[in-house]
């Protein structure tokens, strides 16, 4: 059961951009459109503007931390999936690291930004041969719900490091 509400959209945009808001709204105006359809084989499509919305948010939340710079965040070379790999944390460009180390919670974000990474953006828009994944109304919503979250608890955590972080 899908717990995407109203208030979910409305407390993540509390931390968005205008583009990144722009494209949730998307989202909303799909889902809406698209209530009582039940012909649509893969709903891949409805997460699509969140997981680019995200990318946006995860480069401007990096850069509010200091866990990247101007150069990093202004690069077409910059790979958001690459530095948060939970595998590829014990390298010297692992954000996922950083985060970890600028205080208990970070390795928790850390976590769940690459889990809303994972499964709403990679999953979503790679093909994997012999894994096809079509997914359900239902899950897209649990995905953007994920996405939305992830969203909601990093800003939560930049607020509660504001200081620490601005001293850096």
């Amino acid at each position: 059961m899908s717990q995407l509400s109203p208030a979910v959209f409305a407390e993540a945009r509390k931390y968005l951009s205008a583009p990144q808001d722009n494209l949730t709204t998307d989202i909303e105006i799909v889902l809406e459109d698209l209530a009582g359809h039940t012909d649509i084989s893969d709903y891949s499509f409805i997460v699509a503007p969140l997981s680019k919305a995200y990318e946006g948010y995860l480069k401007d939340f990096f850069l509010k931390l200091h866990v990247i710079d101007q150069f990093s965040y202004d690069s077409d070379r910059f790979r958001v999936g690459k530095t948060l790999n939970p595998s590829l944390r014990y390298k010297r460009f692992s954000i996922f690291q950083k985060l970890a180390d600028i205080d208990d919670s970070g390795e928790e974000i850390a976590e769940i930004l690459w889990n809303a990474w994972k499964h709403g953006r990679n999953e979503i828009f790679h093909y994997f041969p012999n894994a096809v994944k079509n997914i359900t109304r239902e899950e897209a919503e649990d995905r953007i719900y994920l996405v939305l979250n992830a969203i909601i608890k990093s800003g939560e955590f930049l607020k509660a490091n504001r200081r620490s972080v601005d001293l850096l």
